[in-house]
């Protein structure tokens, strides 16, 4: 803003020439006025051609800087091709980062990067290398969250970081929630149904429940068990998803389901409460995909339905965990949020 401060200047020159232009004069004679009016700088006369002046002089200025601005241009001399020399924390600093001094991540004690990547353009994943106790929850998960920026996902297996920023965070209006998966009794819950808006989202959450909950390294020599495995916990969440009311739609809920597949070896024709359930849905509904999936599970002998069933219990051990509370559904939002991940690696 330093250049309005030119601008009384070229106001009063304005008004200096709107008092000597007169009409018949020539260029000699506007020039022996002008000196004569230089002589008396603050004797100004209201003229016609004052407000006139004073515009056309403005827009000269502002023209003027504008083509001043417009050549600047970053050079260095010298240093077409780069240089070795190291660059300077602060310059750096001053490229990268932005104000509010909050809105950055911290690097280190000199440079901070912007959360604003339109800024920089640059990419804000970062990889903090080090080995136990190197340092690397204190010199930068901790300066980071306490900077209180944004709403944020922290894995936490020790609990360390809660300890040490829990109380500042909620003092600073966040809503810290716990996702413990060691101690579900001190945990928040998680509902995935809430996540669910289509059939493709059962499909995908199967999925990943089903390699999430199979050991490491185990590898299994017919696909068959999980394939079933697969369908019945399709046929399940589907039937719930179209079916069932909200408050159901819950993990507690597919247990009660599991509960009641009952399977007897000796009985291949025994109906349990969970084939009268899909029966009655069929009646309904023939071409339902929860009937469908269903219908694939049961294509297995009574036997081997059996052994499937059984197999569920690495599904019963997850849930338990899961869902303390069995039928309250909680939905995850990352809005002013902060939300610490415990779990078992």
């Amino acid at each position: 803003m330093i250049w309005l401060a030119g601008l009384p200047v070229i106001w009063w020159v304005a008004i200096l020439l709107a008092d000597a232009i007169q009409p018949g004069r020539n260029l000699f004679e506007l020039m022996e006025v002008l000196t004569e009016k230089l002589n008396h700088p603050f004797q100004f006369h209201y003229t016609e051609y004052t407000i006139k002046s004073m515009l056309v002089c403005t827009l000269l200025y502002a023209a003027g800087i504008g083509i001043f601005y417009s050549g600047q241009k970053n050079y260095r001399r010298g240093e077409e091709h780069g240089s070795a020399r190291w660059g300077d924390a602060r310059q750096i600093c001053k490229k990268y980062s932005q104000k509010p001094y909050s809105q950055n991540i911290l690097l280190t004690q000199n440079f901070r990067i912007s959360l604003d990547t339109h800024k920089h353009r640059r990419c804000l994943n970062i990889l903090v290398v080090g080995g136990s106790g190197a340092g690397k929850s204190r010199g930068f998960a901790l300066p980071n969250i306490m900077q209180c920026c944004c709403s944020m996902v922290i894995t936490d297996p020790k609990a360390e970081l809660l300890r040490k920023t829990g109380g500042l965070l909620e003092k600073k209006g966040y809503e810290v929630r716990v996702f413990d998966l060691i101690n579900p009794d001190t945990s928040f819950c998680y509902n995935p149904f809430e996540y669910v808006h289509d059939d493709k989202d059962v499909l995908r959450l199967i999925s990943n429940l089903i390699q999430n909950t199979t050991p490491k390294g185990s590898q299994s020599s017919d696909p068959f068990w999980e394939k079933s495995e697969t369908a019945l916990l399709q046929a399940l969440m589907l039937y719930l998803l179209h079916e069932a009311p909200p408050e159901e739609q819950n993990f507690a809920m597919i247990m009660e389901m599991l509960g009641s597949a009952q399977v007897k070896e000796e009985d291949e024709d025994y109906e349990s409460p969970l084939d009268i359930l899909f029966d009655r849905l069929e009646m309904r509904d023939p071409d339902s995909i929860a009937v469908k999936q269903y219908h694939i599970y049961k294509q297995a002998a009574g036997v081997v339905s059996l052994k499937r069933l059984l197999n569920q219990s690495i599904l019963k051990s997850w849930s338990s965990k899961m869902i303390k509370k069995s039928l309250e559904a909680y939905f995850f939002t990352l809005k002013n949020k902060i939300v610490f991940c415990k779990k078992q690696f």
